[in-house]
């Protein structure tokens, strides 16, 4: 095994010291629960855990913004086609067909203008 010098935090050495001593009293041996096999297991734990965290990090190249935006345009493309669908469904009905003041391409123009207005106005600040 290397020799390295490291330096740590009381915390930290205080915390070993902890594990050792639990170890100790569950029956480990002097040679097997010191600092420095405690210090070279908790290094070895954090060094898996830390490339670990980075291979993953590789592999999951959708950052949490990302995901977010997707999971909206997920929601918003489900909710545009029911609604859709529900139009569609209503200016079958022959009561609403026979009636002159309904028109379904004329609804669907105003609700695009209404969109572009309001579209605009969250996003100039207005």
């Amino acid at each position: 095994m290397a020799r390295q010098n490291v330096y740590l935090k009381q915390k930290t050495i205080d915390g070993i010291r902890q594990i050792v001593d639990m170890r100790r009293e569950e029956g480990a041996t002097a040679s097997d629960a010191n600092i420095s096999s405690v210090c070279s297991e908790m290094l070895e734990l954090g060094m898996r855990v830390y490339l670990n965290a980075k291979k993953r990090a590789v592999n999951d190249d959708e950052r949490p913004e990302d995901k977010l935006m997707k999971e909206l345009a997920k929601e918003v493309v489900k909710s545009r086609l029911a609604s859709q669908e529900i139009l569609k469904l209503m200016f079958d009905l022959q009561d609403i067909k026979s009636d002159s003041r309904n028109n379904y391409d004329k609804l669907v123009d105003r609700l695009k203008n209404q969109t572009d207005i309001r579209i605009e106005s969250v996003f100039n600040g207005s």
